[in-house]
């Protein structure tokens, strides 16, 4: 069901995970981390803000200028308000929006986003979604016209792997007021992963 596809691009411009990965090398995106993304991507499905998604086939970073997915907003790759916000400051945002996330989960987070990743195409959705390759351009099927873009970090957990946190950049590709990105806080629950709280970052049409 997976295909790569590059194509329109909507205001788009062009880690090492806790204890894994080797020196100067990022870790792959874990089977977990997998479940964490298809869990963000059914959330806008089933709320039919974003039916037909679009899927950026590397992760966002905290860099700025250099987003390795093709994405940008305030010269950084969406992760942080600006140039002029640090990391660590906006991850205080994030902790002050969402009491219950753990210090755990805040400092896997900032280590796995240093640097991007590649994401596959195994994303356990329930929903059906495409890959964006920004080297390798495929039709998409008919009524997907206008896809909805997403652009995912890197998803980071707790010690006990009770709790996930995953940015989210989303462009709407038929209504701009759905457009913006936000920290997403997942708790494990006995289905999968269960939506606890957002934190927002920007928003396309305030």
């Amino acid at each position: 069901m997976l295909r790569s596809y590059a194509g329109i691009l909507v205001l788009c411009l062009c880690s090492v995970a806790v204890g894994q990965g080797t020196p100067g090398r990022p870790s792959p995106v874990s089977s977990e981390e997998y479940g964490v993304f298809a869990a963000a991507i059914d959330f806008y499905v089933q709320t039919n803000v974003g039916p037909h998604p679009l899927v950026a086939d590397h992760t966002s970073t905290f860099h700025c200028s250099s987003g390795c997915n093709g994405f940008s907003m305030a010269g950084c790759n969406g992760l942080r308000g600006g140039k002029d916000e640090s990391p660590t400051e906006r991850l205080k945002i994030v902790k002050d929006d969402l009491p219950g996330l753990e210090s755990t989960t805040i400092l896997d987070f900032q280590t796995k986003n240093r640097s991007c990743v590649e994401i596959a195409d195994k994303i356990p959705s329930r929903s059906k979604y495409f890959l964006l390759n920004l080297n390798h351009a495929s039709k998409l099927p008919p009524g997907w016209e206008r896809p909805d873009f997403f652009y995912l970090s890197r998803a980071a957990f707790n010690m006990k792997h009770s709790q996930a946190l995953v940015h989210v950049s989303f462009m709407s590709g038929t209504d701009g007021r759905y457009s913006g990105g936000k920290y997403f806080l997942f708790v494990k629950a006995q289905q999968g992963w269960e939506l606890k709280g957002t934190s927002a970052v920007w928003q396309l049409m305030p």
